[in-house]
């Protein structure tokens, strides 16, 4: 597999063109930051508080974008009117799989966009992220998974183009019917390094951090997991437990205090820091 360098070219091959060709400014327009909300699993408040920590870690002009379901009925607005709401009840796709349809030029558009996962935690500024995905001439810009050798879908900057529309046309014309991955972001990193490796890189390391590695890393180096984790602008809560878990032991316990009974000190790993900015 060609490895990507930290500015998106890579080993003897010429990346895609950037977004927008030669003439475009896709900086020019207000960014569209996305996120997806499929089925009953995560309530609105964790859009809602996505878009809280973006609106106050973003400064510079953007449209917060949910695609949801469940958005007809008595109560059709569910969000608040600086989140822009769309409907994914058509696309008929499982779970994190809705991110694929991410990739269809049809609902991802033609201008660069940024991604997030509703699980995350904000610290501070985005900018740097946006910087490095506006400057990258990679197509996808995405998480270097902590614990698989592949991608982490957590955190995306998707620069629309043949190569990342490759991905839903890949699940169109074969993926759907022969399913054998676990997870959406195992199918991208599959398209990605089978047909345009030089087309993907990684936000650098660090930036991106999993509360989960933090906390097992706190259990033998508690000051190293604190100053990786002062380090990181966005915390990532994969699997159990997630925020409000952290904050309340009783909605989680076996990803709190039973997950480590003799250790109270990780039942609220990050708590000070996740009540702070997960608002």
């Amino acid at each position: 597999m060609t490895v990507p360098t930290g500015d998106g070219e890579t080993n003897g091959k010429s990346p895609p063109e950037p977004p927008g060709g030669p003439g475009g400014d896709p900086a020019s327009e207000p960014l569209e930051v996305v996120t997806v909300q499929a089925g009953s699993r995560y309530p609105d408040l964790y859009v809602e508080r996505l878009r809280n920590m973006v609106a106050r870690h973003l400064p510079l002009p953007h449209r917060f974008v949910v695609w949801a379901d469940r958005l007809a009925g008595p109560s059709p607005r569910r969000f608040g009117a600086d989140i822009e709401a769309r409907d994914l009840s058509g696309w008929g796709l499982p779970g994190t799989r809705n991110k694929l349809r991410l990739f269809d030029p049809e609902v991802g558009g033609i201008r660069p966009f940024f991604f997030l996962d509703m699980t995350l935690v904000i610290r501070k500024s985005l900018l740097p992220l946006v910087k490095r995905g506006r400057a990258s001439r990679a197509s996808l810009v995405a998480v270097q998974d902590w614990n698989y050798p592949t991608l982490n879908s957590s955190v995306m900057w998707i620069n629309p183009d043949p190569h990342s529309a490759r991905v839903w046309e890949s699940w169109l014309a074969t993926g759907q019917h022969s399913w054998t991955m676990r997870g959406d972001q195992n199918y991208v990193n599959e398209i990605f390094r089978t047909a345009s490796p030089e087309a993907l890189t990684f936000w650098a390391k660090g930036q991106v951090v999993s509360y989960k590695t933090l906390r097992k890393r706190a259990a033998k180096d508690p000051a190293g997991a604190l100053a990786a984790a002062e380090r990181a602008t966005i915390l990532k809560f994969h699997g159990m437990p997630k925020p409000p878990d952290v904050l309340n032991l009783r909605a989680h316990p076996r990803s709190t205090v039973l997950r480590h009974p003799f250790r109270p000190r990780l039942w609220t790993f990050l708590a000070d820091d996740i009540r702070e900015h997960w608002r």
